[in-house]
């Protein structure tokens, strides 16, 4: 018999197969891959869940329900449970989960978002039987949860819970997710596959039963490409905001205008919206001229407006740096004339600060009133390190950006707040006792770690892989920005009720980031849920 008539009966015999199972209420593949489950307290659970996708049957058919779960599999299954995308990171968090590994995505994915920890800071025991004191958690944490430590536990085995993980289970217990039997919580007994289907359904109906939170701002400037180019890069991407570098301020006040309007119109038509940048160039006499002459700024407002006209863009983001101390005042004036200006036709003003350095970079930033009068105050929360400047290090360290934002936070109203993030690095090395650097994309370092086989560690006090190489007799240093240490700063940066994020800046296809941030905004949706 030929290939085409076997598919073409097989084709049949699946449909009649599904036809008749759907005849009797269940379906095919649940019967056929679920052989073992009629007697388990929990096969109700497990045909829901398997159904959603979440656990799986075994290559014969069978849940095996009484089966201990490995903290691998019960990893994954969370990650389905919340629906997380895998993520396959350029470096492994754990020499024990390698690219490999079936689990390497959906550990990834955990790892990314601060979920789960190893047992030592470089294995995760992929294979080791999880207890349940480790599923409370990693579940608490999964939820966004941060309990504190209780005074007690109403367990008559309180004693054997860890330290670490009392505040977890005392949460989980409130939540009604694992509870114990006759007082007894059995931290350290492990978890059967009946047990987990259990309580990830509870998860699941919870998640289900709450409204979602409202999608946050994901802002990508573009830098560096042509219209094609950049929505190449965006359209695979949870990016719903664009900001392009289309107008300036010129030396007479004028406004250099390179709009295209291409992006606009594929933005609508994509859902997207375009908050068009106006930039000053680091011209700060050119600043001074525009904002502090009263006649000279209300120009400038007024062809700001009449272009978001021409072109019905979505918002204006304003990139003003390097601006005189002195024309604080007038900067502040400028962003509100413009945002009246802007609210009146429906639009978006957002302003880019850097964090209060205490120092003429920080001082023309008046915060709070600059909130008080844009729509969105979006953080520069990189140049932690900045080429030229006097010591190497991070573009942007965890511990960081976690001050610049508190900082700023007391300032503005979190939900004004977009944490600015970078899609780049640097490559540092010293020569003749002064520190040089090279600016290197996410997939630029990538390829000199690959030519140059360096060290690499992830570094707890910045929260990011350090890689260190010699060159020529030099020593070469980069912390690295990958999806791990992304996905910690846009976590890290979670615990409030934000705007959003930005990115500075799409340049190129980067899949494991963006999943990490599809991520995140599944997390910060259900997060700020209502």
């Amino acid at each position: 018999m030929r290939k085409r008539n076997v598919h073409i009966m097989l084709s049949f015999v699946l449909w009649a197969t599904s036809l008749l199972s759907v005849s009797v209420g269940v379906s095919a593949s649940t019967a056929a891959a679920l052989k073992d489950i009629s007697a388990s307290y929990a096969k109700e659970e497990i045909r829901s869940l398997y159904q959603a996708g979440i656990v799986l049957g075994d290559a014969d058919g069978y849940y095996r329900p009484k089966k201990a779960v490995t903290r691998a599999e019960f990893v994954a299954m969370l990650t389905r449970t919340w629906k997380l995308k895998t993520v396959s990171s350029q470096f492994p968090a754990y020499s024990d989960v390698p690219k490999s590994s079936w689990a390497y995505g959906a550990v990834q994915a955990a790892v990314s978002l601060g979920i789960v920890n190893g047992t030592t800071p470089t294995a995760f025991s992929p294979n080791r039987t999880i207890s349940r004191q480790e599923a409370a958690a990693l579940l608490i944490r999964a939820m966004g949860m941060e309990p504190s430590q209780p005074a007690s536990l109403p367990l008559s085995d309180a004693y054997s819970v860890a330290y670490w993980a009392r505040p977890y289970v005392a949460e989980a217990i409130r939540q009604k997710l694992l509870v114990g039997y006759q007082g007894y919580f059995r931290p350290n007994a492990p978890l059967s596959r009946e047990e987990t289907a259990v309580l990830l359904s509870r998860v699941k109906k919870k998640i289900d039963q709450q409204a979602k939170g409202k999608t946050p701002v994901i802002l990508g400037w573009q830098y560096r490409s042509t219209v094609q180019e950049f929505i190449d890069l965006v359209k695979d991407t949870p990016v719903n905001t664009l900001s392009p570098r289309w107008f300036y301020l010129q030396a007479d006040s004028s406004i250099a205008d390179h709009t295209d309007a291409t992006l606009v119109r594929w933005a609508h038509q994509n859902g997207r919206k375009v908050w068009a940048m106006f930039g000053n160039r680091f011209d700060a006499n050119a600043t001074h001229n525009a904002l502090s002459v009263p006649a000279n700024r209300a120009a400038v407002v007024n062809k700001l407006a009449q272009l978001s006209d021409k072109y019905q863009i979505d918002g204006i983001n304003i990139d003003f740096e390097n601006i005189k101390p002195g024309d604080r005042e007038a900067f502040t004036a400028f962003v509100k004339e413009l945002a009246q200006a802007m609210h009146a036709k429906g639009r978006t003003v957002s302003v880019d600060v850097p964090p209060d350095t205490q120092t003429d970079w920080s001082a023309p930033y008046d915060y709070a009133n600059l909130a008080r009068y844009a729509d969105y105050i979006v953080l520069m929360g990189y140049e932690e390190h900045w080429s030229g400047g006097p010591s190497a290090g991070s573009v942007s360290s965890l511990p960081w950006l976690v001050k610049s934002s508190n900082n700023l936070l007391t300032q503005i109203p979190a939900d004004k707040y977009i944490v600015g993030l970078p899609l780049y690095t640097r490559d540092w090395s010293k020569v003749n006792g002064a520190w040089q650097s090279t600016d290197l994309l996410i997939l630029e370092s990538y390829r000199l770690i690959s030519q140059n086989k360096p060290a690499i560690n992830w570094n707890p006090a910045t929260s990011q892989y350090k890689a260190t190489y010699w060159k020529n007799g030099t020593a070469h240093s980069i912390w690295l920005e990958e999806s791990r240490s992304l996905g910690l700063k846009m976590q890290a940066s979670m615990e409030r009720p934000i705007a959003g994020f930005a990115y500075w800046y799409v340049g190129e296809k980067l899949p494991d980031v963006w999943n990490v941030i599809s991520n995140v905004i599944t997390m910060q949706k259900l997060k700020n849920r209502k």
